[in-house]
């Protein structure tokens, strides 16, 4: 009778297991995070298509239309003396193109498409000193309500070109779409769930500014332009980056060519979850 006893797997052994062709276990746990944040986004999709998030009330601070569907509502927003202005957008599903060309008597004109009445956004506007401040959000968050089959499918903002913004934009799911070029910013941030965004400085000569911009799902371009003092610092989950070569690369950090730090420099830092990333200079 054989005496040989089975002997225990070790440590070393199980590690092997996680290894499959090359695969290894970190590979195995990014992808697994990434199928999740995937399968989470198409469950909500799912539920905004089955009509199970319910629209909150009316809201007496919209300045859009309440009876119409399907057509556009337009506002503008006037500087009322401002010099400065701070704005934040709060779309919760739906397609946003913003770019800078609302009258120069303005701080924005809003053109909302919405399919019911019922999700007008809320606009809040205020004025401190020479600084105006401007709201416009979704009311479904009110009732955390992010995504619904009534809300809003597509925002067009026209911004002011000339005054200093401080802009702030958060996007549930849909596509994004910002063309800043045109703008004088002081600060950016823009935040993405699921789909692809285009942030576009092409052409960009305000003043000096730091951004930040953190996307979800989806496909992340950056356009800035290449006679610029820019540097993006990069931190991606699971995807690809590419540039078209007009940007010097260390490591996660990507200048422009001929960066100098003795100048003002644009600071712009990249957060991707799940998508790929190209970055051009135009």
């Amino acid at each position: 009778m054989s005496t040989d006893k089975q002997k225990p797997a070790s440590s070393s052994c199980i590690a092997c297991g996680l290894r499959f062709r090359g695969i290894s276990a970190t590979r195995i746990i990014l992808w697994l995070g990434a199928i999740t944040l995937v399968s989470f986004a198409i469950g909500f999709c799912i539920l905004a298509l089955s009509g199970n998030f319910p629209p909150t009330p009316g809201h007496d601070l919209t300045p859009f239309r309440q009876g119409s569907t399907l057509v556009p509502n337009t506002t503008t927003v006037p500087l009322d003396g401002a010099t400065v202005g701070d704005v934040q957008l709060t779309l919760g599903a739906g397609d946003l193109t913003l770019q800078g060309s609302a009258p120069d008597d303005a701080l924005m004109e809003a053109t909302i498409f919405s399919q019911a009445a019922e999700w007008q956004p809320e606009l809040v506007q205020t004025t401190n000193a020479s600084r105006k401040f401007v709201t416009l959000i979704e009311k479904g968050h009110k009732g955390k309500e992010w995504f619904a089959v009534d809300s809003p499918n597509r925002w067009d903002i026209d911004l002011n070109n000339k005054i200093p913004l401080r802009l702030d934009v958060t996007v549930g799911a849909g596509d994004t779409l910002v063309s800043l070029g045109s703008l004088n910013l002081e600060s950016l941030a823009v935040h993405t769930g699921a789909g692809d965004t285009t942030v576009d400085l092409g052409g960009y000569h305000g003043g000096r500014f730091d951004a930040v911009i953190k996307n979800g799902v989806g496909d992340l371009t950056l356009r800035i332009p290449k006679d610029s003092n820019t540097r993006i610092q990069v931190h991606n989950g699971i995807g690809d980056i590419s540039d078209d070569h007009g940007l010097v690369q260390h490591d996660d950090t990507y200048m422009t060519d001929g960066f100098n730090t003795s100048l003002a420099v644009n600071e712009i830092t990249l957060n991707q979850g799940v998508g790929s990333i190209s970055l051009e200079t135009v």
